[in-house]
């Protein structure tokens, strides 16, 4: 089959997006199926997966995938779903984030398949009628990419090792409420714990001031990411909005307990983590948290969420 993905940037870039994709496009190439990638932004060909910013390649293909919609390379090909079903060639829009904007809701209409993971994609194709379309493409990780080794970051970052250390990751972007997280955090007062934060952007500013037990880092290589999630205490996931939330899959596969806003993969996976509506509940989930037992999460991501599950949905598509 010729599988052809569609994102905005693609690895070695940093970002959710970036790497989410590219594990996609390295599941698929193993099993045999040509690979190609359309990216607005990239350093050409990697790991045997043809990249480019020729749209051309859509022409020859067997499926189209688009990972979300808002973004500018996305929304170019979304507008051209009607013209490319035309020609005999099916597009499956992931719909990652839902959004109701002109462009994505007209890509609902258009293209033959729309991916589901999270509980709001299912609610938004609900709403706008358009189930008879929807197939489940579960969010899935690479446990090679993933896993991370306890003790190297820590050791690498001088994070005091006498602390507990509760971890947030994925950027300095608004919907992360990285400050909001660092003031909750302060509130709950915890004298034997420290929160760290890490991001690979702060272009709009927004990365938590460094105080005696908020430690905020930059950190651009995904290893000490990995690295960091394994030896966290409690990972917390604090945006408003998330695709999925990727790093709930990554901190059960660490055997990494956490602590998420309601939203999202943290909705579909609550019975192995701790939710919270408010940043007031997370105060005093925080005072009163303690570890839990992380076996069976492990044993439900490796079994449900990994890239393999992920690829197997999109070759049930067209199926």
């Amino acid at each position: 089959m010729k599988l052809c993905f569609v994102v905005h940037r693609y690895a070695p870039f940093p970002g959710g997006s970036e790497y989410y994709v590219q594990q996609m496009a390295e599941e698929a190439l193993s099993r045999g199926h040509q690979v190609t990638v359309l990216a607005g932004e990239h350093k050409g060909d990697l790991n045997g997966v043809h990249v480019t910013s020729e749209a051309k390649v859509l022409f020859d293909t067997d499926l189209i995938v688009v990972h979300g919609g808002d973004v500018e390379v996305q929304n170019r090909v979304l507008l051209s779903a009607r013209h490319l079903q035309d020609l005999g060639v099916p597009m499956l829009y992931m719909l990652i984030k839902p959004s109701e904007s002109y462009v994505c809701i007209q890509a609902l209409q258009d293209v033959k398949y729309i991916g589901c993971s999270a509980p709001e994609d299912w609610a938004h194709v609900e709403k706008w009628g358009f189930t008879n379309k929807a197939h489940k493409v579960i969010h899935g990780i690479s446990p090679v990419d993933c896993i991370g080794v306890r003790g190297r970051f820590k050791d690498k970052y001088n994070i005091p090792k006498d602390k507990r250390m509760f971890l947030s990751c994925g950027g300095y972007w608004q919907n992360k409420k990285m400050i909001e997280l660092a003031n909750a955090f302060m509130a709950a007062n915890l004298d034997d714990a420290v929160l760290v934060t890490t991001g690979y952007d702060n272009r709009f500013g927004i990365m938590p001031k460094k105080t005696d037990n908020v430690i905020p880092l930059m950190v651009e290589d995904p290893k000490d990411v990995k690295d960091a999630i394994a030896d966290a205490d409690c990972y917390i996931m604090n945006s408003d909005a998330e695709g999925f939330g990727l790093v709930i899959l990554e901190s059960m596969i660490n055997e990494t307990p956490w602590i998420s806003r309601n939203i999202a993969g943290a909705k579909l996976l609550s019975k192995f983590g701790t939710v919270y509506e408010t940043e007031d509940e997370l105060v005093e989930i925080l005072k009163h948290w303690r570890p839990s037992n992380t076996d069976a999460a492990f044993e439900y991501v490796t079994a449900n969420h990994l890239i393999k599950n992920t690829v197997d949905d999109i070759e049930n598509v067209l199926k």
